[in-house]
């Protein structure tokens, strides 16, 4: 199972064919099913599409509103039997990207469309119930990217992400949803992850893939107010990490927010100067793995922390059998094996108390998080 894994570690780089999340490559017999809702702004009407199954049929349904205020969506996960309802949210502005520790954080990343994951992790650690409503008052939840692809319920765990950050923002919480690499790649139209079923069921409610997400789009504005980094007291959070070459460039995390948001969409082809650094394929935020592969020096690492005025990295991307920390704990990579875990019966995340970190499992176990 080792010599799997760290195979598997050592595929996961630039765009590849379809990958399960460290597995073999998979073979993707999906197609078209239960999906959405998925709401598109058409002139002065909000237009909500979706997927059900009728029957032994799988349709597609439109609804036409003249107002926002009217939406009430509703997910159904059919695998799981579970569904949740929420609003839309009056409006979306940019995210801040520094904040204050708070006295709990859970952080969770690399869901990829796996909704059993994803609900079993949160009611873990209590921070929802199981009507999936907020349940962890002002504590703050860190979705470190790549919510997208390869799993087939990549919609509904968005739109919980989504719903979950209004409730945690009524109760003095925080859901910080941090974009990974596939994020960006959706946002600029890039399927080479993309399962078939979101392929025919663009098909089947006629709006091409790329509008999805496009500005046009609930889901689309909302990812567009999100960041690439964010310092959380002393930590700082990124998806493949903040590299010593990105360092160089002094740009500051508020910097780098803004010009990734400005250039979302875009291909890297046509970036250049700050955003072809910030997006590179090997040394951008979202791509590098490095310093989570732990085969960059110390003095490497000290220079990216003394970068950003942090004491630890928080990265994802980077797969590992369990939340590890590394360079002593000043870095700690929470990518890990969800399937593989789920089927041992919990999984492990990162869990923040009062500026010390542990792992959590979804027993509601918490551990001293070893060094590496």
């Amino acid at each position: 199972m080792l010599l799997n894994q760290i195979f598997c570690v050592a595929l996961l780089t630039l765009p590849l064919p379809l990958f399960a999340h460290g597995e073999e490559p998979i073979d993707d017999r999906s197609k078209a099913d239960v999906d959405g809702p998925h709401v598109f702004y058409r002139g002065s009407n909000v237009v909500v599409k979706s997927v059900e199954r009728y029957d032994t049929s799988t349709v597609a349904r439109t609804k036409v509103y003249t107002n926002k205020n009217m939406v009430t969506l509703t997910c159904r996960i059919p695998e799981t039997g579970d569904q949740f309802s929420f609003k839309l949210r009056d409006s979306l502005a940019i995210e801040p990207d520094h904040y204050e520790m708070p006295a709990r954080l859970l952080a969770l990343s690399d869901i990829e469309g796996n909704f059993k994951a994803f609900k079993t992790m949160l009611l873990g650690a209590k921070v929802i119930d199981e009507q999936f409503n907020w349940t962890f008052g002002d504590g703050h939840l860190v979705l470190l990217g790549d919510y997208f692809d390869r799993g087939l319920n990549v919609t509904e765990c968005l739109w919980l992400a989504y719903k979950l950050e209004a409730e945690a923002e009524a109760a003095g919480g925080k859901v910080h949803f941090i974009l990974g690499n596939h994020e960006t790649m959706n946002l600029e139209g890039n399927t080479s992850y993309v399962r078939k079923k979101y392929l025919e069921n663009a098909t089947l409610i006629n709006e091409e893939y790329k509008r999805w997400y496009d500005n046009h789009s609930e889901l689309g504005r909302w990812l567009r107010t999100k960041n690439a980094v964010e310092k959380i007291g002393t930590f700082v959070f990124c998806h493949g990490g903040i590299s010593p070459e990105l360092a160089r460039t002094k740009l500051t995390l508020s910097e780098i927010n803004h010009i990734t948001r400005k250039n979302l969409g875009v291909p890297l082809e046509s970036m250049s100067g700050a955003a072809r650094a910030i997006f590179d394929y090997k040394t951008g935020i979202f791509w590098y793995r490095s310093i989570a592969k732990n085969i960059v020096p110390q003095e490497d690492v000290n220079t990216v922390l003394h970068y950003a005025s942090a004491t630890k990295m928080i990265v994802a991307h980077t797969i590992y059998p369990d939340v590890t920390a590394l360079y002593g704990g000043s870095v700690i990579c929470i990518d890990v094996f969800h399937d593989e875990n789920i089927r041992l019966g919990f999984v492990r995340t990162l869990w923040v108390e009062d500026g010390l970190c542990y792992t959590l499992d979804t027993r509601g176990i918490k551990t001293t998080l070893l060094l590496k």
